[in-house]
């Protein structure tokens, strides 16, 4: 089977791995160079639990999460790329009355090690925090990585295992015909495929416009900044109203706003102040740190923030994998896997139906 991937992203790259190695011909079809927009733009925060862990996207994050050790080895292995993965875990920092119910939310998640920290418990975990925060939830199973590399390594193994990746290669519409999707054009050429798997992101609405198809995936701007992080002023993931990330690089990762300003870029003051006044609150010595590099993102929203996974109803031969939103990195392995069960005739092995395009296509 040939399948056609279009979006070289985290998504696209670790889908045709998974394809690759399932036995498929596969192609990537990048505009740009793999991973360039939201993939390199996110923090690598590898962080499942939420309000509920009773919800079925909190199983399909807790799934992904469960997979990712063996994918940094492997990737690590075959590739020689460093992806920086930390495994320290997050303080999320709260008040003496949300703590019970956030704890509770969470308690039946036992491998996640979460634990319920006050007073002089908060600070010598984390001395830099401020000393406002007298309460805090520290949950050891967070982790973190390089999502840049992420792309990489997951780029370098797929073309490895035999994966066509064509950059710079901007696929301009989806051809359909007699009820299935058979082909893409890209710069004037049609290319064939017995599958294309539609992984391109906040602009994976335009091109199923192109086939006449209402699809409401749209962009979310999120702006970051890094601070030069040498000796670190902290050693743990803290996430308040925005969350910052110590990488072994040497480098302190603050984010990230949630805008709607269509594919608007620009990095604005605004956005930027907003994000160190509130970083300055959670660990005030940060302040003195020299600002290294600031750049924002797109990622791709879905009007109910979930993630849309799945063949598209009433066309043969066209699947989705898009709408990750803030999650994108996360979800990256479990994704590659559901796609490539639906994509070879598989049963999914998770509960999907939350995630299916078909909630988007009867409207």
């Amino acid at each position: 089977m040939k399948v056609l991937i279009v979006g070289g992203g985290i998504i696209g790259c670790a889908a045709a791995l998974e394809l690759a190695r399932a036995g498929c011909r596969v192609t990537v079809l990048e505009r740009a160079t793999p991973g360039a927009e939201a993939s390199s733009a996110a923090a690598g925060l590898l962080a499942p639990i939420d309000e509920s862990a009773e919800t079925n996207f909190a199983r399909l994050a807790l799934a992904s999460w469960r997979l990712y050790p063996d994918v940094v080895r492997d990737l690590q292995d075959r590739t020689g790329i460093d992806v920086e993965y930390v495994t320290r875990g997050t303080i999320y920092p709260t008040s003496a009355d949300r703590k019970r119910r956030d704890v509770t939310a969470w308690a039946d998640i036992e491998e996640f090690g979460v634990e319920i920290l006050q007073g002089e418990e908060v600070h010598r975990l984390e001395p830099a925090l401020s000393p406002a925060i007298s309460h805090a939830i520290f949950v050891r199973g967070d982790h973190w990585l390089n999502n840049q590399r992420l792309v990489l390594a997951y780029a370098q193994t797929a073309v490895a295992a035999g994966v066509e990746l064509n950059s710079g290669c901007h696929v301009s519409r989806l051809i359909a015909d007699g009820g299935r999707v058979r082909a893409v054009v890209t710069e004037g050429e049609r290319i064939e495929g017995d599958a294309v798997l539609l992984a391109a992101g906040a602009w994976s609405g335009e091109l199923m416009a192109g086939l006449g198809l209402s699809f409401r995936v749209e962009p979310r701007r999120g702006q970051m900044l890094a601070l030069a992080h040498v000796p670190p002023a902290i050693t743990h993931c803290v996430h308040g109203e925005v969350y910052l990330v110590p990488r072994p690089s040497g480098e302190l990762l603050i984010g990230a706003t949630v805008e709607r300003a269509g594919f608007h870029r620009a990095v604005t003051a605004e956005g930027i102040a907003g994000l160190l006044q509130a970083a300055f609150e959670l660990v005030p010595s940060v302040r003195e740190l020299p600002i290294a590099r600031t750049w924002c993102g797109f990622r791709p929203w879905a009007p109910d923030s979930l993630p849309v996974l799945g063949p598209w109803p009433g066309l043969e031969g066209l699947f989705v994998a898009t709408g990750h939103f803030r999650n994108g990195i996360l979800l990256a392995p479990i994704t590659a896997r559901l796609m490539t069960e639906w994509i070879t005739g598989r049963q999914p092995s998770l509960a999907v139906k939350d995630f299916l395009p078909d909630r988007f296509a009867r409207r």
